[in-house]
């Protein structure tokens, strides 16, 4: 190993631990190694490390429930509900009541967040409403994340007071070329998360090989400068019938090299990152979350209520627990209590249960 480069991941390791924001081009030095070399086994390994320390050996696990399985107008070209794919031919829309039992029996199984996934133009008055009668009617210390639309500053706090407590977002990679959004619409809406009381988590996604240094780096910057709290690297996946079936996805070992220099280079300002999929070697290489998944998925054309491809809350907790993590419990989420909440209309003034 090059020793030169080992100081100077133990340095960016040391630099990170004390929340320094790392350089552009510490980013863009951790990115340009070989993927298989012995310098990116210790980049895992530091990383590795880091997230072990920052989040006090804990582990924890969430649980996502795609709501809906409908045309979007938007045309994603890595997304399975593009309607000019023609991929849905069975549109899909989970009811409250279907919800809110996915969400008891993450809750049950010991998931620490419950994320909402909805496509872009889900009713979020009905979202509002259905954050409320959660509260309600599944007790615990679980913290409620919503994967939506865009947001204005009124409806973030709208969704807060509901019992919402962070909200995921992302400007997604060539952002406004493989996608139709509009790039400063979509960092507004990080703008309006982060301006509320709800926190903000990011991922870099979705990653292909075509992807070079400076635009992971980039991201990376945006989602530190801008305050997430949480981060994680997402793999794109070639979904049959979209523009991207066929391509070819980001090799393993190159993710995990992604996964590691993210981690290092975040340090201390990340709560924890995940990575997608949920492959066990990322547990080394700086992961210390599992995201399980039911209900629909845009990377895939059949909706399930079973956990995708599998990976059940038991399995994400043996992995977590192989690789030396503690998982943490619901209770060890003090942001958030079983107080019921605001619906939609209620008045603002309302009193909204909190915990610490």
């Amino acid at each position: 190993m090059d020793t030169k480069t080992q100081r100077f991941i133990d340095r960016v390791y040391d630099d990170g631990l004390k929340g320094a924001m790392p350089s552009k081009e510490t980013l863009l030095d951790l990115l340009a190694l070989d993927p298989c070399s012995e310098e990116t086994a210790h980049l895992k390994r530091r990383a590795s490390d880091m997230a072990h320390a920052v989040a006090g050996g804990k582990a924890r696990i969430a649980g996502a429930v795609g709501i809906d399985y409908v045309p979007c107008s938007m045309n994603c070209s890595f997304c399975s509900f593009g309607e000019k794919w023609g991929v849905i031919e069975r549109e899909v829309a989970y009811t409250e009541d279907e919800v809110i039992e996915l969400v008891r029996s993450y809750v049950e199984q010991g998931a620490t967040t419950v994320t909402l996934r909805s496509t872009e133009f889900y009713d979020l008055d009905v979202l509002q409403d259905w954050i409320a009668d959660i509260r309600e009617q599944v007790p615990g210390c679980y913290e409620i994340n919503m994967n939506v639309g865009e947001l204005t500053p009124e409806r973030a706090r709208a969704i807060w007071e509901c019992g919402a407590t962070s909200a995921y977002h992302v400007i997604r990679l060539r952002e406004g070329i493989d996608t139709p959004f509009d790039v400063e619409q979509r960092k507004e809406t990080v703008r309006s998360i982060t301006g509320s009381p709800l926190l903000w988590g990011t991922c870099l996604e979705p990653i292909g090989p075509e992807h070079t240094d400076e635009e992971l780096t980039d991201q990376v910057l945006f989602g530190l400068e801008q305050g997430a709290y949480c981060g994680g690297v997402m793999a794109r996946v070639p979904v049959p019938g979209t523009p991207f079936e066929g391509t070819e996805m980001i090799g393993q070992d190159r993710l995990l090299q992604i996964l590691a220099a993210v981690r290092l280079a975040a340090g201390s300002r990340y709560e924890s990152m995940g990575c997608h999929p949920a492959i066990e070697e990322a547990l080394y290489a700086g992961a210390n979350s599992i995201t399980v998944e039911s209900g629909t998925n845009p990377r895939d054309i059949e909706p399930d209520k079973k956990p995708w491809k599998g990976l059940s809350v038991a399995d994400a907790k043996a992995l977590l627990e192989k690789a030396g993590f503690e998982v943490a419990l619901p209770t060890d989420a003090p942001r958030v209590c079983s107080t019921p909440r605001q619906k939609t209309g209620d008045h603002p003034s309302k009193p909204v249960g909190r915990c610490c």
